[in-house]
């Protein structure tokens, strides 16, 4: 219909409009026989992964779950983390966000830290000096570490940076090679508990792979937190995940999926 308007607008004689949009349909119609509409070719040849409207076939064929097709190499921070670890993390993977998970009550869900909101609190150095904690009322454990779960008290461990600052840089926000850390900055303490999502999209291991993908669809997420009955984090699923070709690996892998047919599960 765009390119109808576009040739319309060109001749000027509104008489051509029903030829045009005649001979355009069956321009396109012939052309979807043979192959795919240019745009879907560039989006292959770019590796987008890009969600269909429909669930894929494969996902119908067979009985599948979130838990056979999730990433179980989960990087994950703590509320309260080393600054070390939080930039070492950032160098060694290229993932846009993280679960933060609270150790102090079993590895439940906590939140999620974007990749561009890290950077940002690393470069205005948005964290505590050591010896906010070794001074302090916490406790060290015989190997002298500290107790972790006293960390999670009220008293705020790193000054605050307001969220107007953190996004006034928007789109261009710092990258981890924008970060230059001074000699003991990596014994300090980053208190992410401020700035986590604490109400991120979650989806139990055990729901089905049509509901994950519609979530995708519906809300345009770009990854999902996979968790236990426990709210405990087992692994992530992103859009590349879910594309046909990802399906087709994970039970080529054999991660018990079931094969349907006529309404049945043979085992």
């Amino acid at each position: 219909i765009s390119l109808t308007v576009i040739l319309l607008e060109a001749t000027g004689n509104m008489q051509y409009v029903l030829p045009l949009m005649m001979t355009l349909m069956a321009a396109r119609f012939t052309g979807n026989v043979f192959n795919e509409g240019l745009y879907d070719i560039h989006i292959h040849l770019k590796h987008i992964p890009f969600l269909e409207p429909e669930v894929p076939t494969i996902a119908e064929r067979h009985e599948i779950v979130a838990g056979q097709v999730m990433s179980t190499e989960v990087k994950c921070l703590r509320p309260v983390e080393r600054v070390s670890i939080v930039y070492d993390l950032l160098k060694s993977v290229q993932h846009g966000n993280f679960p933060i998970v609270d150790t102090a009550s079993s590895g439940t869900l906590y939140g999620t830290a974007s990749r561009s909101m890290l950077c940002t609190l690393l470069q205005r150095r948005a964290f505590g000096q050591p010896h906010d904690v070794n001074n302090g009322h916490y406790h060290s454990n015989s190997d002298g570490s500290v107790d972790y779960a006293e960390l999670l008290g009220p008293k705020r461990l790193s000054p605050l940076v307001q969220w107007d600052t953190i996004e006034r840089v928007y789109p261009r926000y710092p990258t981890i090679d924008d970060v230059e850390l001074r000699p003991g900055d990596r014994n300090c303490w980053l208190d992410l508990r401020p700035y986590a999502n604490t109400a991120p999209y979650t989806i139990n291991e055990t729901a089905s792979i049509q509901r994950t993908y519609r979530l995708f669809r519906t809300l345009g997420l770009r990854f999902l937190c996979v968790v236990n009955h426990n709210n405990q984090v087992v692994g992530i699923i992103t859009r590349a995940d879910l594309l046909p070709e990802s399906l087709s690996d994970s039970i080529m892998r054999g991660r018990n999926a079931h094969m349907t047919q006529g309404g049945g599960v043979s085992t």
